[in-house]
């Protein structure tokens, strides 16, 4: 029976053990966790924590318009480091001195926008870095001398002038403090402001300035040239008509005699180095561009035009060969353009700046500090027309001068003489020529009464040297002649008015200051003259010469 009993009993032991032995394994296991061990039984070391983060950055003090890279490094409980930079949260304390990127292709990149000190932070799960930041005053970057591409007469003058550009992408005229140089004197001497007089012959002089502690400008080459180009818009068949100026005043087409622009071309205009003409187009809200070759042929560039403001009326170019403005007649604004370096215009920011009702033509002055609007004001009952006043900022942007001026009623085209004091304005309705003085600050005060013009006065010019203005009489078909006094006053020359053809709309004095030329409307010819002793017009032989449909604008140029 005992041995029967044994096993029995062994068994009840085995049972009574096993609890035991599960507590002693399960104790086990909590200790060696506790240690840090793993021994097959799922225990894991703590994640390491982050201790501090370091930021960095390739500059601590950069030129306002330049960037600077910042980076962030965290280190660890454990002692580990690792690149932040695209994790954490970027920001800058001085928002008006730098900004920066949170962006993971730019992360941790500040763009200054402005001088002073900030200080940029990088956080992340509660842990802060910082940096500091200074923002100094923009630097000079690069230089550019303009007119780019100048021709003028021989015993001419031109002014040049020097633009620098930032790091902040401003501009400043640095011309006053520029040193200029003539390669040959002979054909050119220049002056310490930059105003070029050309010899009596003809050739080349490379024209340069230097700012002191700046880069050095591209040099441009000056050319002296005696062949003038006469170019006219004709209204009625989209096209402007291209002549050559013979020794004798007289014009002669060229080949081919036009070349077609936008729909009804109204107004056309060579900038002044003769290297560029731009034209109007009324109704296709345009400006056609064109490159002068050196035949004189015109030669369409970049798309052929650029957008304007609807109806424009007239564009003007800047003396300095820079800008381009042009008066839209249907929204009463002024659209602003940049000339590119292929003579493509390129609408500023904003692209267009208030004027007065139905604005009509610009003019600059010669120093191209200011610009003015003649206001047609289409709508009598309103009032008189107006002139609008602006500066020219360095990047051609105009600003606003007080409120427009008074003039006549319906002021249709306006010129500032060379000398930069008088701007006189052609009212077609009351037949008169308003007169201003122009003060230093740019704005205009009426100098005297206004004069007596012909029937309807259209349009309007001053020549060279700044001794006459002569004016196109629409309805009597006559051009006016006058003489400027020493204050600016007009007097009316002997004969007060010498006839042109029918309908005559526009006049202008080609650049050596010989002749004269006037688009006739009525009868699609030009009238052609040369000015004579005391100013007086002398009709050529023959009288006109061919033009479109219609012309309405004419201009000149090398």
């Amino acid at each position: 029976m005992n041995s029967l009993l044994a096993p029995r009993n062994l068994r009840n032991t085995d049972d009574a053990l096993r609890p035991l032995a599960a507590t002693l394994l399960f104790s086990l296991a909590v200790l060696l966790a506790a240690c840090g061990g793993g021994g097959g039984y799922g225990g894991s070391s703590p994640a390491p924590t982050l201790s501090s983060i370091v930021v960095s950055s390739t500059s601590a003090s950069v030129a306002w318009g330049l960037p600077s890279q910042f980076a962030a490094s965290g280190l660890y409980s454990d002692g580990t480091k690792k690149d932040l930079t695209a994790t954490v949260t970027w920001s800058s304390s001085v928002a008006t001195v730098a900004t920066i990127s949170t962006a993971a292709a730019s992360a941790g990149l500040a763009t200054t926008v402005g001088t002073g000190m900030t200080t940029i932070s990088a956080a992340l799960s509660g842990v802060t870095g910082t940096s500091p930041l200074t923002v100094t005053a923009a630097t000079l970057v690069s230089v550019t001398v303009s007119p780019t591409k100048p021709t003028i007469a021989p015993n001419k003058m031109l002014q040049f002038t020097v633009t620098g550009t930032y790091t902040n992408g401003t501009t400043s005229d640095l011309s006053a403090t520029a040193i200029w140089a003539s390669s040959n004197m002979g054909v050119a001497t220049i002056s310490t402001t930059g105003l070029v007089t050309a010899g009596a012959g003809t050739g080349t002089a490379m024209i340069s300035a230097s700012i002191p502690g700046g880069p050095t400008p591209t040099a441009v080459t000056l050319t002296i040239a005696t062949q003038v180009y006469a170019y006219a818009s004709n209204f009625d068949d989209g096209t402007v008509s291209q002549y050559s100026i013979g020794s004798t005043g007289v014009l002669a087409p060229l080949m081919p005699a036009s070349i077609m622009a936008g729909a009804q071309p109204f107004s056309v205009s060579v900038e002044p180095t003769g290297q560029y003409a731009y034209v109007a187009n009324w109704a296709s809200s345009t400006i056609s561009e064109y490159t002068i070759g050196a035949n004189g042929a015109l030669s369409p560039v970049g798309t052929g035009a650029v957008k304007s403001g609807p109806k424009p009326n007239a564009v003007t170019i800047d003396h300095g060969d820079r800008f381009a403005y042009v008066a839209n007649y249907g929204d009463n604004t002024v659209s602003q353009y940049t000339i590119g370096a292929n003579g493509v215009l390129v609408p500023m920011s904003p692209p267009t700046v208030p004027a007065g009702n139905n604005p009509s033509s610009v003019t600059i002055d010669p120093n191209n500090q200011f610009a003015y609007v003649a206001n047609y004001n289409a709508e009598p009952t309103i009032g008189p027309g107006s002139i609008s006043q602006y500066s020219i900022a360095a990047n051609g942007s105009l600003t606003a001068l007080g409120t427009p001026v008074a003039s006549g009623m319906e002021p249709n085209s306006l010129v500032v003489e060379p000398n930069a004091k008088y701007l006189y304005v052609a009212n077609a309705k009351d037949s008169t020529v308003s007169q201003y003085m122009i003060g230093t600050d740019g704005t205009l005060t009426a100098l005297g009464v206004p004069v007596a013009a012909g029937a309807r006065p259209f349009g309007l010019t001053v020549d060279p040297k700044g001794k006459y203005v002569y004016v196109a009489n629409a309805n009597d078909s006559t051009i006016s002649q006058y003489t400027i006094g020493a204050g600016g006053a007009l007097a009316a020359l002997a004969p007060a008015a010498v006839p042109a053809g029918i309908g005559v709309s526009s006049v202008t004095v080609d650049p050596t200051g010989a002749y004269v030329y006037a688009t006739n409307r009525g009868e699609s010819s030009i009238s052609q003259f040369s000015i004579g002793l005391g100013g007086v017009l002398n009709l050529l032989a023959p009288p006109t010469a061919l033009a479109g449909l219609h012309p309405t604008s004419i201009a000149t140029g090398y």
